[in-house]
């Protein structure tokens, strides 16, 4: 495994706004972009020419939580670990981490499982698409407030649930050993009396953006 990091992932902010909880972001940028045509996450906004898809998303994550793993392929470092810097630089205090991944082939789960790996002391973790630039970094905020260590946390919007989704420690061994394309819905299933609805006031949480006809709609 090869672990970039921006700062040494013990140089945090201040745990007091989580109640002393420590929570951290895995941010799922691994993926191959087959409908968009192209790296997605290196595509401009059309109104913003000079902030990519990654870098947006990990702008709101860095706004609000201390820790931020970036599971990436191989052949993107260079691009990615440029975003890194720049949002490293606007928010200094949190601790960026690119784990580099290079069976993304295998699907979401199997990235997910490699990502997860890397955490060390966190309570909890939420787990986010890095196509999903326009979640608030209140939503990450409120779920890092509301998880626990043994419950997962599951936003919605007008009562449709959403990403991302905030998993306690309690279920960390479980994230690592996922395989496959489904992502954590193994886990979502398995524990259905511990999953918390969060109602959001962030339409966000349900757009991804899979093709450029998504990205232009926002406009």
């Amino acid at each position: 495994m090869n672990t970039t990091h921006l700062t040494e992932p013990n140089s945090t902010k201040s745990t007091h706004p989580y109640l002393g909880k420590r929570v951290g972001a895995l941010v799922l940028a691994a993926g191959f972009s087959r409908r968009f045509g192209a790296s997605k996450l290196l595509a401009k906004f059309p109104d913003n020419r000079q902030v990519s898809l990654l870098e947006q998303t990990l702008t709101n994550l860095s706004t609000a939580l201390p820790s931020i793993i970036v599971v990436y392929r191989p052949e993107l470092r260079e691009q990615f670990l440029a975003i890194g810097e720049r949002v490293q630089a606007k928010n200094p205090d949190t601790a960026i981490s690119f784990s580099e991944f290079d069976d993304a082939e295998s699907g979401m789960g199997a990235s997910l499982a490699h990502c997860a790996r890397s955490i060390t002391d966190w309570t909890a973790a939420i787990v986010c698409l890095a196509d999903m630039p326009y979640i608030l970094p209140s939503t990450y905020s409120l779920l890092a407030k509301t998880v626990t260590s043994d419950s997962i946390v599951a936003p919605y919007f007008n009562s449709v649930r959403g990403h991302p989704i905030a998993f306690g420690s309690a279920f960390f061994n479980e994230l690592r050993t996922l395989c496959g394309d489904t992502g954590a819905r193994s886990i979502l299933d398995k524990h259905s009396a511990k999953i918390l609805s969060l109602a959001v006031d962030d339409n966000g949480i349900l757009i991804d953006i899979d093709t450029r006809e998504d990205l232009n709609q926002r406009l």
